[in-house]
């Protein structure tokens, strides 16, 4: 089955180009190719995550062909399949599934419903490609085209500004990192000598890269990271990502392109453990991340924005979890966060499809008009707060644990995160599902959505109660998916027990103070956000990060305008058209001179020349008496001379 692996995002790539060509023909305009084709491939990722739990299968794979060369390299296409791929291929395909179910209801009757599914499948095939590849080279390939995918989903909807200004804002955002990404990947060739996966990881693990170089290619790689996983301070572009369909939200920050990020740092964790300097950078970045975009959702009223702002937080702890040495419990929380995630998204996109709103000062009281909907989204709430016995216990902790076992700080920043989490996901949920409505209208409009929504809702639902303790159970996550290397650091002995024993009174503590405080006691809250209006204005205005890259894009078009003026008043007014101004008016004297002084000098001797000549001819007449003559003339001369002297 693992020789067959590389089917998989080519079967995706076709789905799309069928689609987009020629869906219109073919049932639900296309959206049943694309079902399938996830289907298929949800299947054979099963399959092979179930068998590999099982140690049924020999890890890791690897097949590749050659490409083409440059100088004295070679360039292949390939796959290379151990458990990290593994693992994250199951997480791709399960929420690319249910997104592609999810759609067929909540995309019904869009204009453009052929063309998302296209972008779908599209999307797919570039985070498979990325997830399987063996090289470097076309891991970078798939990396931008993850990026064009997210900008055209991000952007759908086009037609409003906000849309149009989020997919620029994301593409632009991310390009800033991929610039250092694709320095760094030039210096990690230059390191290894190669573009191979499997080739890099060897020559990590034997020791035989040298280290600040390796370690100055992983923090430079980390950028791409930053940006795609929007961490701290690339994180802008993410909230506003919300513009684009709710199942594009699921689809791009639960499970892929944001993940995208943690699973390269993850799939070259043998380089990354060859720097402490390069571990500390990751680990202090998604502590910071954590923090502040936990921080961030505290006075968010838009749903799918304080879901946004959660996942920015959640990947940093992922990064967090990779940069203090814990590496499974990293990709542990990449795996249980999808699915929970992924959950809230598209619970939340439930409601926006009934409410027609974002904002949660409009919802409330929809907990009996959409009661699938408010269990799954409760599911989703518990696990992601990290309430046993939901997956995000089990995760969460594993992070927690690892942080405080690498430096107590790093746990500090974590565990004010967790408690945020918990305080506001309790915030989102008693503000859209309990109270009295706040709208009425829209409210009385509202329905429990069709069976195509629902499913999906309650598959993750269970997804996010069992997945936790069943990956945990026997350490079956931790016999899959495991770093067998060195760190460049020593880890304390902690107690996981007691971190997850602290952690969940904690959660429950904080969760339970949100419900009680924006259930009985709502004008508490707003009493504190005029009392503490600075502080949450800078959380509403993100710390002024917005303003701080605006500010930037402010002096790149002053300077863009300085350089227009530069080269036109000076480059092209002065020094190329003064130049040729003045290569004229010395034209003109050269055509003086050539003509008057030049040329009259030529012609003066030209002149005489003619003159002695004609002064030659009367001598030159051909007849001898009239040479005697002159010769006698001659003769008498000399003759008078020579008698007189």
């Amino acid at each position: 089955m693992l020789e067959y692996v590389y089917i998989l995002p080519l079967l995706c790539f076709a789905s799309a180009g069928l689609i987009l060509a020629f869906g219109k023909w073919f049932p639900g305009k296309g959206a049943s190719i694309g079902i399938t084709v996830a289907g298929f491939n949800f299947a054979v990722a099963a399959a092979l995550f179930f068998t590999a739990l099982g140690g049924g299968l020999q890890l890791p794979y690897e097949h590749s062909i050659p490409w083409f060369s440059f100088g004295e390299h070679l360039a292949t296409l390939g796959v290379y399949v151990d458990g990290l791929t593994i693992a994250m291929l199951i997480v791709v395909t399960t929420v690319s599934l249910l997104v592609h179910i999810y759609s067929l209801g909540y995309m019904h009757g869009d204009p453009r419903f052929k063309r998302f599914y296209s972008y779908l499948s599209l999307f797919t095939a570039s985070m498979l490609g990325l997830t399987i590849t063996s090289s470097m080279m076309v891991f970078f390939m798939c990396w931008e085209l993850v990026g064009v995918c997210s900008y055209l989903l991000i952007g759908f909807w086009f037609e409003k500004p906000s849309a149009a200004y989020a997919g620029k804002k994301a593409f632009i955002t991310t390009k800033l990192g991929d610039l250092g990404f694709l320095i760094g990947l030039l210096a990690l060739f230059y390191c290894a000598g190669t573009f191979e996966i499997s080739k890099i990881l060897e020559l990590a693990h034997a020791n035989a890269l040298p280290v600040a170089a390796a370690g100055g290619a992983a923090i430079l790689l980390f950028f791409g990271a930053v940006g795609k996983s929007a961490q701290f301070p690339l994180l802008v572009w993410l909230p506003d990502a919300m513009e684009g369909p709710s199942p594009v939200s699921a689809l791009i920050h639960a499970a892929t392109m944001v993940a995208a990020g943690v699973y390269m740092v993850a799939r070259l964790y043998a380089v990354y453990a060859l720097s402490p300097a390069a571990m500390n950078v990751v680990a202090w970045t998604g502590a910071i991340t954590a923090f502040t975009a936990a921080s961030m959702a505290l006075t968010c009223f838009d749903l799918k924005r304080v879901l946004a702002f959660s996942t920015v937080s959640q990947l940093g702890y992922m990064m967090l979890a990779l940069g203090a040495g814990s590496f499974t419990a990293g990709m542990f929380h990449l795996t249980t966060h999808a699915y929970f995630k992924a959950l809230l998204f598209l619970a939340a996109g439930s409601v926006l499809h009934a409410m027609h709103s974002n904002d949660m000062r409009e919802m409330g009281g929809l907990r009996h008009k959409m009661p699938i909907t408010y269990f799954t989204f409760l599911a989703g709430t518990l696990a992601l707060a990290g309430i046993p016995p939901f997956a995000g216990f089990f995760s969460k902790d594993e992070v927690l644990a690892g942080a405080l076992a690498r430096n107590p700080y790093l746990f500090l920043l974590g565990a004010v995160a967790a408690a945020m989490t918990a305080f506001y996901m309790a915030r989102a949920f008693i503000m859209t599902f309990h109270g009295k409505p706040r709208d009425a209208h829209k409210h009385d409009h509202a329905h429990e959505n069709p069976a195509t929504m629902t499913v999906p809702l309650i598959f993750l639902s269970l997804l996010a109660l069992v997945s936790g303790w069943a990956l945990a159970h026997g350490e079956l996550f931790e016999h899959l998916v495991n770093f067998e290397g060195e760190l460049p650091f020593e880890l304390h002995h902690v107690s996981h027990g007691t971190v997850a024993l602290v952690s969940t009174i904690v959660a429950v503590f904080s969760m339970s103070f949100g419900m009680w405080l924006y259930r009985f006691k709502p004008e508490i809250p707003a009493a504190l956000r005029e009392k503490f209006s600075f502080f949450v204005d800078m959380l509403e205005k993100r710390y002024w990060l917005d303003a701080f890259f605006l500010k930037w894009v402010d002096i790149g078009d002053w300077f863009s305008r300085f350089l227009f003026v530069f080269d036109f008043e000076f480059l092209d007014q002065m020094a190329i058209d003064g130049w040729a101004w003045l290569t004229v008016k010395l034209s003109a004297v050269q055509g003086w001179i050539d003509t008057y002084i030049v040329d009259a000098t030529v012609d003066m001797f030209g002149t005489v020349s003619l003159a002695g000549g004609r002064l030659a001819r009367t001598v030159q007449t051909g007849f001898v008496q009239n040479y005697l003559l002159f010769v006698a003339v001659a003769v008498s001369i000399f003759a008078a001379i020579a008698f007189s002297g």
